[in-house]
């Protein structure tokens, strides 16, 4: 494999052909690494160690892969992002730059009916590039909120069906448990967004997309624009949905929304 110790930087304009990636990397550019976020807990260089590690994670499979290497498991979040953590903030915007570049052009490379496995889950070139793009767009939310780009990201269907598929495929996923294990005080309830399939929460099961039609006039339904059901689904609790008083965790936002 490449040493990425004699790679140059890649042009900050070029390169990335994912708009929610580029988009991303342009908003990361202009917040200090300080910078807090949407993701609780998490600055502006959190979130860049997490993507950056990610997009290496994901290019060096890939590379592996195509080399004929053996398969092996996924490093974990820690041991991807730790060291990254410890670089400065403006060699690490540029390290994700060559990462997410690099990634791009494994990708490209692999055949669409190859598949390989990530985090326990066994991708095709598409579903990778839906990965990293879903991700792309989550955190860019995370780090700029409620803009018109992040509206549009985030009110793709596509993002809210590769959400459920990854809750699926990677039950260990914190937003995973939260939906089969939350204990809300209904059973089962259903977060619609209009024109589209009900995402039915149902407790002790994954979160799955049903046609609207199958409702019983009973079922207890939360109506959500398309966008903030995503938000919800990945644990994050949009500010317009916010109830007076002050912050809220996405768990009491869904039983604050609950008829």
């Amino acid at each position: 494999m490449e040493d990425r110790g004699m790679r140059q930087v890649p042009d900050r304009n070029g390169g990335i052909t994912d708009p929610a990636m580029a988009a991303l990397i342009g908003s990361l550019s202009r917040l200090e690494p300080t910078a807090p976020t949407w993701c609780a807990g998490w600055s502006a260089h959190s979130i860049a160690a997490h993507i950056t590690g990610a997009a290496q994670e994901r290019a060096d499979l890939i590379e592996e892969h195509l080399a004929g290497l053996p398969g092996r498991a996924t490093r974990s979040w820690e041991e991807r992002e730790a060291p990254l953590r410890e670089l400065d903030g403006q060699v690490l915007r540029d390290r994700l730059l060559i990462e997410a570049t690099r990634f791009e052009r494994n990708v490209a490379a692999m055949d669409p009916e190859d598949a390989l496995e990530y985090t326990g889950w066994t991708m095709t070139a598409g579903r990778m590039r839906a990965h990293s793009h879903s991700e792309a767009a989550l955190h860019r939310w995370d780090l700029v909120g409620d803009d018109a780009l992040s509206r549009m990201f985030m009110s793709e269907p596509r993002l809210t069906d590769h959400a459920l598929a990854a809750f699926a495929a990677i039950p260990a996923l914190n937003e995973a448990q939260r939906w089969s294990t939350a204990a809300f005080s209904v059973g089962s309830f259903r977060l619609r967004s209009a024109g589209l399939d009900d995402v039915l929460i149902r407790r002790g099961s994954a979160p799955l997309l049903v046609p609207q039609a199958t409702a019983a006039p009973a079922d207890p339904v939360v109506e959500l624009d398309v966008a903030d059901r995503l938000l919800v689904l990945w644990g994050r609790v949009p500010p317009e949905l916010r109830p007076a008083g002050g912050p809220v965790d996405v768990d009491q936002l869904v039983e604050h929304l609950l008829p």
